[in-house]
């Protein structure tokens, strides 16, 4: 939390420390119970009083629009950073999904999808990412990591796929998430046909997430 805020100056880095604390908690407890849990179990999840919440967002849905710009954001920094680290391109898809397998909670779209109104910042959110996830999948077509229907959608929707909730904790979940994504790497570089269904388009998964 301190690394993602550590430009700020004293006061406004511990607040951006607390609302990042409150968003993680927001993420892991909407992943745990669902989109009905209870404004208390985040505070409580978060180590901060209900009030302190409220104060700084109108209601949970307000909050829920802000984890969704945070989560995004993320997502969208994830995939450059990948694109620019990746020892090789043929690493850039396995890197991504890797590190969204051990950083993320889960996907928040079977949550919050089609449960919120339209927000500017979600939609600004939105569009970023999919020109940093269209780089990332350019890359790996060239490399042949994808087939070339390979879509900036394909990688939101399998990050859904890849990371169901599971009656297990802990680093197990993690290393059986992974196995499957290993599988899923194979798959898509193995050369087999093209799938003969059309694939998700970037507004398609807008409409999932939205609701519009």
């Amino acid at each position: 939390m301190a690394k993602e805020n550590a430009s700020l100056p004293g006061r406004a880095r511990e607040a951006a420390d607390n609302d990042v604390t409150v968003l993680r908690a927001a993420r892991e407890i909407f992943a745990e119970q669902g989109w009905n849990a209870p404004v208390s179990a985040i505070a409580a999840r978060a180590g901060v009083g209900v009030g302190s919440i409220y104060r700084r967002y109108r209601g949970k849905e307000e909050l829920a629009q802000s984890l969704r710009v945070w989560a995004i954001d993320h997502l969208a920094t994830l995939a450059r950073e990948c694109v620019s680290t990746a020892k090789t391109d043929e690493a850039v898809l396995k890197t991504f999904f890797s590190r969204y397998l051990t950083e993320s909670v889960g996907p928040l779209i079977p949550v919050l999808g089609g449960r919120l109104p339209e927000h500017a910042e979600v939609t600004r959110a939105a569009e970023e990412l999919e020109d940093a996830l269209q780089s990332m999948v350019d890359v790996c077509i060239d490399a042949h990591e994808v087939p070339p229907g390979f879509t900036a959608a394909d990688v939101m929707l399998m990050t859904v796929h890849l990371r169901p909730t599971l009656p297990i904790e802990g680093d197990r979940a993690t290393e059986i998430h992974t196995r499957y994504l290993d599988f899923m790497l194979d798959g898509l570089r193995g050369g087999t046909p093209q799938p003969s269904i059309t694939p998700p388009s970037w507004s398609e998964w807008l409409q999932m997430w939205q609701g519009t």
